[in-house]
């Protein structure tokens, strides 16, 4: 099951929008104000695990469930989040129909609570899809954390090997990982890791952070594997991936979710701020017309272009060549103007 439309018909500031989106990863950028974490929220609050799902039990090694926590991507306002304010619908490939999410009034709250337009009984509210939605809490500064407890038993040999290789290829390290910790906290669980020179104690918050998005991927790896005949893939939601991580690093890590994106069925959405992005492939969010396009833009030597919607493998490929042209011709100092960073 994938995700391959959004028709918003009113939510706070969207209204009567369309929203394509990508069959592995979606970027999603704009100015500030341009409700790019909101669109995640209205993405992710379509899906839960029912009781009767066999995978409700297992829970991620990133923390929390794979039904991601209303808390975590909304602060309803009493006076603008009224009944009927709200009504979205998400279209999916061949052979499910299309989901509408509209606001209805909480029983005893003044706030509301979004449910499958139509459809009252228990249950019924919205569809069975593991989910994960990374929020801000996880930029919280392990220092700023009172407790922690540690565990070095999560992970398996084979995924904790998998760990220290793909931490050292996304930062760009050298130096070889001696042991990786669990690391829980009130907001968040994560992993550290301590080499030679350093203990996770003193981790980056760029290292914290792209412990807990591994530690996503591995939990959609560890349902892919348990579940066998139940999983159909899963939907991740990153707000502000590339927070506290170096330019050349969140392009290898986008190398890294596409692969995972592709060999786990996952569609992995994210907000960004980063330029690195924006300049080869986005989903723009403009702020006053709120429309939006998964592309990758293409110019010509006069600097004329246009966005391509990004279906293809072929076009993924392309997308990272450009992406490596682009930081090998930086590092040799052309500052990405030679013929071919631009070409």
């Amino acid at each position: 099951m994938k995700i391959t439309h959004i028709h918003i018909e009113r939510f706070r500031g969207f209204q009567n929008e369309d929203f394509e989106v990508g069959s592995l990863l979606t970027a999603i950028a704009g100015q500030n104000g341009t409700q790019k974490s909101t669109l995640l929220g209205i993405i992710t609050q379509t899906f839960t695990l029912k009781t009767e799902d066999s995978m409700r039990v297992e829970k991620p090694l990133c923390g929390g469930s794979y039904i991601s926590a209303f808390k975590d991507k909304f602060r309803l306002s009493p006076t603008f989040d009224k009944p009927k304010g709200h009504e979205w619908t998400i279209s999916f490939d061949a052979g499910m129909d299309d989901f509408t999410v509209e606001s209805i009034k909480r029983t005893g709250d003044p706030n509301v609570r979004f449910w499958k337009k139509g459809a009252r009984q228990e249950g019924d509210g919205y569809i069975s899809f593991p989910t994960i939605f990374l929020s801000l809490k996880r930029l919280v500064p392990v220092a700023e954390e009172a407790k922690i407890i540690t565990d070095d038993t999560l992970l398996t040999q084979e995924e904790l090997n998998e760990f220290k290789q793909l931490h050292n290829k996304i930062l760009i390290a050298q130096t070889p990982i001696s042991s990786a910790t669990t690391i829980t906290s009130k907001n968040k669980q994560s992993i550290g890791v301590s080499t030679e020179l350093y203990d996770w104690n003193q981790n980056s918050m760029g290292q914290d952070n792209l412990g807990k998005i591994i530690l996503a991927l591995f939990s959609f790896k560890r349902l892919h594997d348990k579940y066998p005949r139940q999983y159909k893939g899963g939907i991740l939601a990153i707000d502000e991936m590339d927070a506290t991580m170096y330019p050349a690093s969140q392009v290898e890590l986008l190398k890294v979710l596409r692969k995972y994106a592709s060999k786990l069925n996952l569609q992995i959405l994210f907000t960004t701020h980063s330029e690195e992005f924006n300049k080869d492939y986005v989903v723009f969010v403009e702020k006053g017309t709120n429309t939006a396009s998964a592309a990758i833009y293409n110019a010509n030597d006069k600097g004329e272009g246009k966005l391509t919607q990004i279906t293809s493998e072929e076009e993924w490929t392309m997308l990272e060549e450009m992406l490596d042209d682009y930081y090998n011709n930086q590092e040799n100092g052309c500052g990405g103007s030679c013929e071919s960073c631009s070409g």
